[in-house]
């Protein structure tokens, strides 16, 4: 006999967090900061309806850890330990999103060559390998060194931090649709002779050491996720069975 388990039933994560039903609004840019990446009333009061709207968890728009590649501006942005007033918006943001008794977990992410070029016109990726688009929405990317990514690396843990200390009862590591992290993965992408390029596993050490430092940061009972696309739909590019191999 089949089990059938009901949308409104609770579930458990390994790290013990226990979401109060099975529906969740996903991430979505809103572009509703500052143009300092600070929250405003006008994003904690669009928060608050979807939270009245009984998700078991709201999971927020691209929240940058580096003000030089934004998704799009308006994006909050988290680089460094927040300041007093910083930390109250963010913590209202989250209050505010909580409203309903539901999860709200921080989308982390960098936008890598996928930064508009109205923000960077070159910003920091694995090569210095264009997007295939037309139109010059997007600069001219420049490789990363070691020592910037283990910059970025680490300001995704002060972001999981900052945000779990306002708050927000999980994280998602934005590992997807392109960018800094998910171009990483991507051979096309990432031309790379050292340690970040070439094999699947030196693909994906970004990756998994930023994940680690981000557990490291907010301790064993936050939820971390990660945004991993089942395969980026290009030829030679990140492969559904190299996605399966990155979860595991």
């Amino acid at each position: 006999m089949t089990n059938h388990v009901s949308l409104a039933s609770p579930l458990v994560h390994p790290c013990g967090a226990s979401l109060p039903n099975r529906l969740a609004k996903a991430a979505m840019t809103e572009g509703l900061a500052t143009a300092d990446g600070v929250p405003t009333e006008e994003l904690a009061r669009l928060y608050h309806i979807w939270s009245e709207g009984g998700a078991g968890l709201l999971i927020s728009g691209n929240i940058q850890v580096d003000r030089d590649h934004l998704e799009r501006p308006g994006n909050v942005v988290i680089d460094t330990e927040p300041n007093s007033d910083v930390a109250a918006k963010l913590a209202d943001w989250a209050k505010s999103a909580r409203h309903g008794g539901n999860h709200f977990w921080a989308q982390i992410s960098q936008g890598g060559r996928q930064t508009q070029a109205r923000v960077n016109r070159h910003p920091k990726a694995p090569s210095a390998v264009r997007l295939g688009l037309q139109g010059g929405q997007f600069g001219t990317p420049v490789a990363m060194s070691i020592e910037e990514i283990a910059d970025i690396r680490q300001r995704f843990a002060t972001a999981a931090r900052a945000v779990q200390a306002a708050g927000f009862t999980g994280v998602q590591i934005h590992a997807a649709h392109g960018y800094l992290l998910s171009s990483f993965l991507s051979p096309r992408a990432n031309q790379r002779d050292d340690e970040y390029g070439g094999s699947l596993e030196n693909r994906a050490r970004f990756l998994l050491d930023t994940v680690t430092a981000v557990r490291q940061n907010v301790g064993p009972e936050f939820p971390v996720g990660v945004k991993l696309n089942s395969a980026d739909f290009q030829r030679g590019g990140f492969a559904f069975k190299d996605s399966l191999q990155v979860a595991a």
